[in-house]
């Protein structure tokens, strides 16, 4: 992907992030305000799909924003730059097997009865 792509969708994702987490802030840790936490309750909440899709998108998100913030940096320095499309490849499936390995974690609470 270019870097002017790239460069842009760091920001839309920043802006994304601070929308979806407002929301992940305000319906976890508000709606139930007083309620004690307890593992029935955040097993309950994570079978509404609402919630699954909101917290899978900021993974994503935050996987993306992150990965590429890495390898900005990495790229900055031009002992890296030879190895760009390496470093762009590791950084993929680094966030695909967190992604996937995160959002198995998330919709495991689908099948809990």
């Amino acid at each position: 992907m270019k870097a002017g792509w790239l460069w842009f969708l760091q920001r839309v994702t920043a802006a994304l992030i601070v929308i979806i987490l407002y929301s992940h802030i305000f319906r976890v840790h508000y709606v139930e305000l007083g309620q004690p936490i307890l593992f029935a309750g955040v097993a309950l909440r994570l079978k509404d799909l609402l919630i699954l899709l909101t917290d899978s998108s900021l993974l994503l998100l935050g996987l993306f924003h992150g990965l590429n913030g890495v390898r900005a940096v990495l790229l900055d320095y031009e002992f890296f730059i030879k190895h760009e499309k390496r470093i762009s490849w590791s950084l993929l499936i680094i966030g695909i097997i967190f992604f996937f390995g995160g959002v198995k974690g998330l919709w495991a609470f689908l099948i809990i009865k």
